[in-house]
Formats: C-alpha cells, sequence, structure tokens
C-alpha cells in the first residue's frame, strides 16, 4: 500500500468509526462514508464491499496489531505476563470504541455483529500461541493427528468465544470500567492450561509507560 491509500485508508477509518458509534453499519451507505471521506465510491470498493466490511477490517487491524505487538515473540517462560498485556491492551482497544463495540456486539443487531469478528481474530491468535509451543495442552501425546487438529482448534475457538462473551458483560458495566477486576476474574473463567499472570506493575501500565514487550 503506498502513501496516498494509507491516507485514504486512514480517512476510511476515522469516517467508519466515527459513523459506526452513533448507528450501526446497516444504516450507513457507502456514498456517505465516502462523502464524509472526501473519496469517491469507487475508491471506496478499492478497500471494502460494504461498510459492515470496512468496520470489521479496520477493527480487526488494531487488533492484530496489538497482538503482533504483545505476543510476537511469546515463549511458555513469558506466556502467561504477555498474554495478560494483550488482554489488557484488547481491553483498552475495546474502552476507545466502546459505542462502536456496544451497537455492534448488541443483541438487537442486524447482520452487522462484530462478534464474529473479535472470535475470528482471537481464535488465530490463540492458534499462533500454540504452534510457538508457549502453551502446552493436556492429553495431546494420547491423540491421533486428526484427533490432535480437532482439539486444538477447539480449544482455541473455546477460549476465543468465552473471552468475547466476558468482553461483552464487561462492556455492559458502567463507565469508568474496571479492568482490574477483570483480570481477577480471568482465571476463574479460563482452562486450567490457559497461562494468565498479572504483573501490576507493568501489565496495567499505560502505554509507553512500562508496557514491556513481549
Amino acid at each position: 500500500m503506498d502513501a496516498r491509500q494509507r491516507r485514504t485508508r486512514a480517512r476510511l477509518a476515522n469516517t467508519i468509526l466515527t459513523l459506526a458509534a452513533e448507528r450501526p453499519t446497516t444504516e450507513l451507505s457507502v456514498s456517505e462514508i465516502s462523502a464524509r471521506a472526501g473519496i469517491n465510491r469507487s475508491t471506496f470498493y478499492q478497500h471494502a464491499a460494504a461498510p459492515c466490511d470496512l468496520l470489521e477490517s479496520v477493527l480487526a487491524d488494531e487488533l492484530t496489531a496489538l497482538n503482533v505487538t504483545h505476543l510476537s515473540s511469546v515463549s511458555a517462560e513469558d506466556a502467561p505476563a504477555a498474554i495478560a498485556r494483550v488482554t489488557v491492551a484488547t481491553l483498552r482497544h475495546i474502552e476507545e470504541h466502546a459505542e462502536v463495540y456496544r451497537i455492534g456486539l448488541g443483541d438487537d443487531v442486524i447482520g452487522a455483529s462484530l462478534q464474529p469478528m473479535l472470535n475470528r481474530v482471537l481464535t488465530a491468535t490463540i492458534l499462533e500461541i500454540f504452534d510457538r509451543g508457549a502453551i502446552v495442552l493436556p492429553e495431546l501425546d494420547v491423540l491421533d493427528t486428526a484427533e490432535r487438529d480437532r482439539f486444538v482448534r477447539s480449544a482455541a475457538s473455546f477460549v476465543a468465544a468465552g473471552s468475547v462473551a466476558a468482553f461483552r458483560v464487561w462492556l455492559d458495566s458502567p463507565a469508568p470500567r474496571d479492568i482490574p477486576a477483570f483480570l481477577e476474574l480471568v482465571p476463574m473463567l479460563l482452562p486450567s492450561w490457559w497461562p494468565f499472570e498479572v504483573q501490576h506493575d507493568t501489565t496495567l501500565a499505560p502505554v509507553g509507560e512500562g508496557y514491556r514487550v513481549a
């Protein structure tokens, strides 16, 4: 993507995040988004097929960047703290776009739920952690290849879906939302083999103030 395309992408991202905080993407048109972003319709379609696709890709890009920052070199030794830090970063991302997620994760949303996007991103992230050997799943050595693959994918999907459900409940709580309380709850919700360790001096530090990249 060249510099001009990046600038266009940034304008589209800002526009869709602003509009999606006001109403569901099913109520947004390509013409409205293009006009607000200062581009034409044909340029919009170079970046997305529809408003909901644009919103999902913008949010997924942000979440993927967080995962790269905190988990790009995760190992078994630092997995518990790294996973805690990326969880905090994800909560802050959701908090930053609280109205977007409140609308997009609402039970009454039609055809534009953000839940499948979150499930996909988190499942892919967890599978990468498994591939790195940072988490060792129990009983894998007694399974054949096909069973092992199903178990690994099921485990990743299970943790991802449970995390998204917990994020939704947290998002429904009154602002300012309590991140430390969420972190205390996580170990009680997730499987015993899922590593999680909070180091309050670094895990909860604002970006650029004590964050240790995994």
